[in-house]
Parts: structure tokens; sequence; C-alpha cells
């Protein structure tokens, strides 16, 4: 397929490019770019007023299966995923069974091939089941094709089987990706603060979150495991891992979205919608969350995306899942972070393109020419509704359900290959 995409805004992190061009695109690679292309026979694809850039790398998504194939399936929420302007995700381990096999590992693999949306890269169990007493088989598990190993939001009660882990991880150099969370301390539905006492919801300390990079850093300074941290939730969470940064540990990490858009106060009225882990903190620790994103102490964006049915949140809150389903209200939630503590557009695609698949280990070469055409076209002034129809996530636990929205992808291309056209 030869295709030219005529006057977009290119945006491109990899090289600091934002400027308006013609792009072509053939035999899965971009050809050439310049002010003005007339290419025989290629499809013209007006791009005048939207936005051109690396597709995504999500370094945190819940596919559900194996298991929970109520929720939604590879194939559903890998095509949710592209119309996101996602390529790339890496999916937790946190599935029924977990993914601490070889044999689930290419199940999720081979289904997400079938489906052709999404590249899936396992993030394999850090211990079995996930039940945080015996270490997997993580070099078997590497060579299978885990690019990293996660405990999910499981906590250790026992600091000898965390020190096992990250010394074998060390001893093979396999990354590690942490959600630090103190399990007792976290046994709570929402941020502990004024609000969670008028509502009667049991408060979860930021000292949760705290408590727990403390722990793992410490570890990880014992063994010298590399170590990303993901879902950091709080004001004080960012000074450590600013701190860390500066001492020259060889740490990163990530902020999900909702965090960066949504506080404590989207739950007034018991708005199971917004039930997550971690919890959605005060105002001031979003703040501190896009500050820390700004200023290169979070290194990456993730969706975090968790689709559910609908009886799922269908319950008094404190008994409603946690999770929110993100990718079909991505786009539009992002395009909003704009300006916000001085964030550009340029560090919200390098947070979502070059920085996260540094983290994965991934190549990754931008809008150069002779680079593979892993793509978005995003149309950022494209008003729409969400609704059960529009949607792409079988998940219905959709925050802005019937929704006027702003901003949406209308092309993702995978080595040139399209996977999502609106």
């Amino acid at each position: 397929m030869s295709m030219i995409m005529r006057q977009a805004r290119v945006l491109d992190p990899q090289q600091q490019l934002d400027t308006i061009m013609d792009v072509h695109i053939a035999d899965g690679k971009i050809q050439a770019m310049a002010a003005d292309l007339h290419i025989a026979d290629a499809q013209i694809i007006d791009a005048k007023g939207h936005i051109l850039c690396p597709s995504f790398t999500d370094l945190l998504t819940y596919l559900r299966q194996p298991g929970n194939a109520q929720k939604g399936t590879i194939a559903s929420e890998t095509r949710a995923a592209a119309s996101a302007g996602f390529s790339t995700l890496l999916a937790s381990p946190d599935t029924q069974p977990a993914s601490d096999s070889t044999a689930v590992l290419e199940l999720v693999q081979d289904r997400a091939e079938q489906a052709g949306y999404c590249q899936i890269l396992p993030v394999a169990a850090l211990t079995q089941g996930l039940q945080s007493t015996h270490l997997s088989n993580m070099l078997g598990l590497n060579k299978a094709g885990a690019i990293a190993f996660s405990n999910a939001g499981y906590d250790f009660a026992d600091n000898t089987v965390l020190v096992r882990c990250y010394e074998y991880a060390a001893t093979y150099n396999l990354k590690i990706f942490v959600q630090a969370r103190d399990a007792a301390l976290s046994n709570g539905h929402m941020h502990d603060g004024i609000l969670a006492t008028q509502l009667g919801l049991n408060g979860i300390p930021v000292i949760a979150e705290t408590l727990a990079i403390g722990r793992h850093l410490q570890i990880m300074q014992h063994t010298g495991v590399s170590c990303h941290f993901q879902q950091l939730s709080s004001a004080a969470g960012v000074a450590m891992v600013r701190q860390a940064k500066a001492q020259g540990l060889a740490i990163s990490a990530d902020v999900d979205l909702a965090h960066l858009c949504f506080t404590e106060q989207q739950i007034q009225g018991y708005a199971s919608q917004y039930h997550v882990q971690p919890p959605l903190r005060h105002e001031r620790d979003r703040q501190a969350l896009l500050a820390g994103l700004a200023d290169g102490t979070i290194d990456a964006i993730v969706s975090a995306h968790q689709p559910h049915e609908a009886a799922a949140k269908q319950a008094p809150f404190a008994d409603t899942a946690t999770g929110m389903a993100m990718y079909d209200i991505f786009i539009p939630l992002l395009l909003s972070l704009q300006d916000q503590a001085d964030l550009s557009l340029m560090q919200l695609i390098a947070a979502l393109g070059k920085q996260s698949a540094a983290i994965a280990g991934l190549e990754h070469m931008g809008l150069t020419i002779g680079a593979k055409a892993n793509l978005c076209l995003i149309d950022p002034h494209k008003c729409w509704q969400l609704t059960a129809h529009s949607q792409q996530s079988h998940g219905a636990n959709q925050c802005r359900n019937n929704s006027e929205l702003k901003g949406r992808v209308v092309l993702t291309l995978r080595d040139g290959h399209i996977t999502w056209q609106a």
C-alpha cells in the first residue's frame, strides 16, 4: 500500500520536529517527507489540521484473557487500543491463570497476532500465581518472550522472598515493574481525606504508596536490580522518585492518565466508575504528578486500561470492582492536558512513544525516512459522543459514557498496515 498523508502537522519527539508536511508511506516504511510530495498511484489522505505522530506504547494494560472474557477479550481490547493510537502493549500478568508459564505467554501472543491490531510484549508474573511466596521461572519466561516481571498490585508479606526475586532478576539482568502499594494500608476504597470521612468510606493514605516505594528502593539498591515504578499517585511519591533519580539510581516511573486528569472529587455521589487502585487523590497530588511529568521525574504515561462488565460497577461503592476502561476516552483526556503545568503536546507524545518504548527496550526511530510506519493520525478538533455503539472496548465502565468528547484517532498504522480507521 502506498499512501501520502497530505499536510499533516508532524510531531516527532525523537527529532523535536513540529512542522506541516506531507509524508509518503509504502512497503511498510516511511519513504519520503517534504513540504509537497507527488507520488504516482499513492492514495492521498487529507491530514490538514490533523496531528501525525509515532504510535504509542502502553506499559500497563489489562487485557483480561486468559479468563474473564466477560470483561473483554484480547481481540476486543487490542482493537480498542489501536483506536487510541497504540501499536504496542505490555500486558499485565494479572490474568486467570496468571502469566507465570510459557503456555500463558504463548496464548496471549498468539491471540494478539491473530487479531492483528497490536503487538503484545508480555510482562510475566514475578512470583508463581502472583502469590508472593515462590519465585516464578523468570529465566524461562524471559526466553519465551517476557520483557519484564511484575507482581501486579500484590504486595509481599515476606521481605526474604522479595529480596530473592530481585537478586535473581539482577543476576540475569531482568527488569522489574513495581506497583508500590502496602497491602494493609491499601485496604480501603478512596483517598484518605476529608471527603472519605464525609462519604463514610475507608481511606487509603499516601503512606501506603511511599512506604512501599521506600522499601523497593532500598532492596533495589541492595541487589542492583533495574526497576520501573508504575502508577505513581501522590506528590510524596513523586518527590521520592525525584530524589532517587538525583542520587543516580537507575529507575524510571510512569503515571496513568486517570490520575493526571481526575481527583477524589469525582467520587462525589459514590460514582463507582472512579473507583480505582491506587485511588484518585487530592488536587495537589494531581498537580505534582503533572509537574513530575513536565520535569522528567515521571518518564511515561500509561492507560492502566481495565475493562469490566456492567455488573462489576453496580453495587455499593466499596463493593465495586476497581479499574476504569480508558482506551475510548484516552485521546480526548490526553489533549485536555495540553498547557497544564506547562506540559506541551510534544512532551505528552514523548511520554507515550519515545520514552515508553525506551523503558520497554524497544527501538524507536520516530518519523524518519526508512523507519517502520508505526504512526497514528489524530483529529484534535473532532467532536463525538461516547455511546455503547461508538465505543470499541467491551468495558462497560466508561466514566465519560454519553458525554460529548473532543479529539479522536482517525488512523493507526502498524508497520504500514492500517489497524484502525475511524
